[in-house]
């Protein structure tokens, strides 16, 4: 029986190739190892040192030796390794600890000799005719005593700040504890005395997360988009000079205007009669209580779990990195200039701000996982928000733009009766919308608010809009241009009828 052992988690020289793949949460661990075959008497075997971080259950291992074939694996917890990573941080950590008491204990002479100055020129009984040069040695000494003990106390901090750094990183290092698995790995050999093997496994305490940038040059035409990856790297074991790849697999200030409500008149619901609604409860509860042909069935049905199926996947190839353990580092993934067409989009009678909007169109599809994103408008930032971009189209925003306002005044708001014997209601709206632009080139905005739609053919609505609005997805529309340093106004106006026994309800518009 032979025994390889191989420690992975310090990057053993016998490692062809290492290859790794951070996921949001976790990393899958790839490696080629050549490893002398040695034999005990239980047969054959060779044994593998993991990190603490290893999932048993994701282990792989296959033979790439012609004639050595893999039996059995089995796993063991042991508190006997350290990572020598592990074992230098705690050497450098002791030797910062001794430094540091070293420093304390100067400090701490300094500071007696301040005492014993302070003390000599206070209580001391001096002659008159030597106090003056006595006084001038109390104060030189203090003078330097204090200086030094200041710069001491600096140089203490400096090295506690570097030991708690330290103590975090092994901490991470370790995942809050110093055990490892021992992987042991029956194989069959005929008369092999090395072999080549391939493992693989997940670890836990990675991870990583997207982080990007949008700057928004509407002048220009374009966004100076950059995509960051944080990885987070605690596996315990240094990846050294490994192939590196990002695998994602999907899972308060305002930068955008409010959405629009729609605007429904419509007949307003009867309440159901108290005895009614009592006697449909009573059948409720007796339906309730009552057992159904076949209703374990149904209910048995409805409750069996449903798998969903998602099947958006990216890998981004990062090339050869090096990534200590117990770090987290941030690495460039992508910068590119998009051009993109930029507008101006008003709702005034939710916000007076006028929103600066972006619709980006790629060459080729992107997948871009949600992760937070630094928004900022021509080099000055605005905002943090979440994004997430799929395909090749994107619209977005970027906050409102301080050089334009909206203002809508309610200009008429009446109801009452059409003649002296009519049976119809009327109600009317009349409402006027200012746009104000202190920029000195002419802007062009998309103005929208809710346009009326009635819920019921005896309800009818006459509308009058100036200039003409287009109507989409039950909103007004208007396409102005605000002149430079100027206004420019729009107004619109609602007449409904209805009959006079009706009760409406007048949506956002009561």
């Amino acid at each position: 029986m032979t025994l390889i052992v191989v420690a992975l988690f310090c990057a053993s020289a016998l490692a062809a190739s290492e290859r790794v793949v951070f996921y949001p949460s976790g990393a899958d661990f790839s490696s080629k190892v050549k490893a002398d075959i040695k034999k005990d008497v239980n047969g054959n075997y060779v044994m593998f040192t993991l990190s603490g971080q290893a999932v048993p259950d994701t282990f792989t291992i296959a033979s790439l030796t012609k004639g050595v074939a893999i039996n059995d694996v089995a796993w063991a917890r042991s508190d006997l390794s350290r990572s020598p990573a592990a074992f230098e941080l705690g050497k450098k950590i002791d030797q910062l600890k001794f430094k540091r008491d070293a420093v304390i204990s100067r400090k701490q002479a300094v500071d007696g000799g301040i005492t014993f100055w302070n003390e000599r020129g206070s209580r001391q009984q001096i002659k008159p005719s030597d106090l003056g040069n006595i006084a001038g040695q109390v104060v030189s000494n203090l003078s330097k005593l204090y200086t030094e003990s200041a710069k001491l106390k600096v140089k203490i901090n400096e090295l506690q700040e570097l030991i708690n750094d330290l103590k975090r990183q092994l901490k991470e290092m370790s995942g809050g504890g110093k055990l490892v698995w021992n992987v042991k790995v029956s194989v069959a050999a005929k008369g092999a005395k090395r072999a080549d093997f391939k493992i693989g496994y997940m670890l836990r305490n990675c991870g990583w997360i997207p982080k990007y940038k949008l700057d928004a040059y509407p002048s220009a035409g374009k966004i100076k988009f950059t995509f960051e990856a944080e990885i987070r790297q605690g596996s315990g074991m240094d990846f050294k000079n490994c192939d590196i790849a990002l695998a994602t697999v999907k899972k308060r200030s305002r930068i955008s205007p409010p959405n629009l409500g729609r605007w429904v008149i419509e007949p307003r619901p009867e309440p159901e009669p108290e005895r009614y609604v009592m006697e449909e409860a009573v059948m409720s509860m007796d339906a309730a209580s009552m057992p159904r042909v076949g209703a374990g069935r149904n209910m048995a049905k409805r409750a069996a779990p449903r798998r969903v199926s998602k099947a958006t996947y990216s890998l981004w190839e990062m090339g050869r990195k090096t990534i200590p353990a117990g770090s987290t580092r941030k690495y460039a993934v992508e910068s590119e200039t998009w051009k993109s067409n930029f507008s101006f989009i008003a709702r005034p009678s939710l916000t007076p701000d006028v929103f600066v909007s972006a619709k980006t169109k790629l060459a080729a599809a992107k997948d871009y996982p949600a992760g937070s994103a630094l928004m900022f408008m021509e080099g000055t930032m605005i905002g943090k928000r979440k994004f997430s971009f799929s395909g090749k189209e994107k619209k977005m925003f970027f906050g409102s733009d301080p050089m334009l306002k909206v203002e809508r005044k309610i200009l008429e708001k009446k109801s009452g009766e059409q003649g002296m014997f009519s049976s119809k209601q009327t109600y009317s709206w009349k409402y006027g919308i200012e746009l104000e632009s202190s920029r000195t080139r002419p802007v062009k905005v998309l103005v929208q608010e809710p346009a009326p739609v009635s819920g019921d053919k005896r309800i009818k609505l006459e509308i009058i809009t100036e200039p003409k609005a287009e109507t989409k997805d039950d909103n007004f529309e208007w396409k102005v241009e605000v002149p430079a340093a100027g206004k420019y106004s729009v107004k619109y106006s609602v007449e409904m009828t209805a009959p006079d026994d009706m009760k409406i309800d007048l949506g956002i518009g009561r």
